[in-house]
């Protein structure tokens, strides 16, 4: 027996366990909850319609939310994985990328590398990839060799390595020791390409990462290790992409993405628009109505 319900222009009024709950069609699993509404239990309903429970249930219970705050492994994390969280459960987006960037950021070995982290993520915002790691650029010399030194080829495929710790790990320091990247604004500034320089994409997993200099407004960080995976064909404006990135995955726009990540796994993510007269059909049937050990600047 279906659980009493009410859908005026698209928003859905449910009572629960002798309580109302709004659902509006922006929320996380408004279509989900439309889907299961003729056949799951009150109880069910409720784990979809409390955004709490439903981060709660998707992650297998490592990360929860509370009083606005995220949880991983009951360990409280800074609000900007919180807004990524929402952003990426509102549009549909895989969660499991965010659980793998906490597994990876907790095994950083510096609970300050970590902090500083938040900081250059929140800022830029910069796009995360499925395997947890995350997407930045770097200006290169017209030859692929840093810009500083010299001494380290930066062509797609290239793994750029130091001892971490010769990386300069005091954020109050700008220019020093370490593998720098940073975001488009940074490094369209650091470089010259009307003289010839290049900009690529670098992928850099959280547990690298050593300092973020707070010179530059947080817009570039020291790591350890990096990997070049595309040279800069335009603004990376999606918040994930494969793990494996390849310039193919320059789009116009989000929804061609989406559409390529996984077609059995985005068939359920269908735009709402084309749902209305289902929905309605289903208001209308009820009555109760995711080691080189150099010195290296840039």
């Amino acid at each position: 027996m279906s659980v009493p319900f009410m859908w005026v222009d698209g928003n859905l009024t449910l009572i629960l366990n002798n309580k109302a709950h709004q659902v509006l069609p922006d929320h996380i699993n408004y279509k989900l909850i439309m889907e299961r509404l003729s056949t799951a239990t009150e109880d069910e309903l409720v784990e979809l319609v409390d955004i709490q429970k439903a981060v709660a249930t998707f992650s297998q219970g490592l990360v929860e939310i509370k009083n606005g705050k995220v949880f991983y492994e009951n360990e409280e994390v800074h609000g900007a994985i919180s807004k990524r969280i929402l952003e990426f459960m509102s549009k549909g987006l895989p969660f499991e990328p965010l659980v793998n960037f906490l597994n990876n950021l907790m095994e950083n070995p510096s609970m300050q590398s970590q902090k500083e982290l938040y900081d250059f993520l929140e800022h830029q915002y910069l796009p995360i990839t499925e395997d947890g790691h995350f997407l930045a650029y770097k200006a290169v010399r017209g030859d692929y060799m840093d810009k500083y030194a010299g001494k380290f080829r930066n062509q797609v495929g290239d793994v750029c390595k130091m001892t971490r710790a010769k990386v300069d790990d005091d954020r109050g320091r700008g220019c020093s020791n370490g593998l720098h990247a940073g975001a488009l604004n940074y490094v369209a500034g650091y470089g010259s390409l009307d003289a010839g320089d290049k900009i690529v994409i670098v992928k850099i997993n959280p547990k690298d990462v050593v300092s973020v200099p707070t010179d530059c407004n947080c817009e570039k960080l020291r790591t350890c290790e990096y990997t070049v995976v595309g040279e800069y064909q335009g603004e990376l404006l999606k918040p994930l992409y494969k793990s494996e990135f390849s310039e193919d995955d320059y789009h116009d726009d989000e929804d061609d993405y989406i559409n390529d990540y996984d077609e059995s796994y985005w068939d359920q993510f269908d735009d709402y628009e084309d749902e209305d007269e289902d929905i309605r059909a289903m208001a209308e049937d009820e009555d109760d109505d995711y080691d080189p050990d150099v010195d290296y600047y840039n």
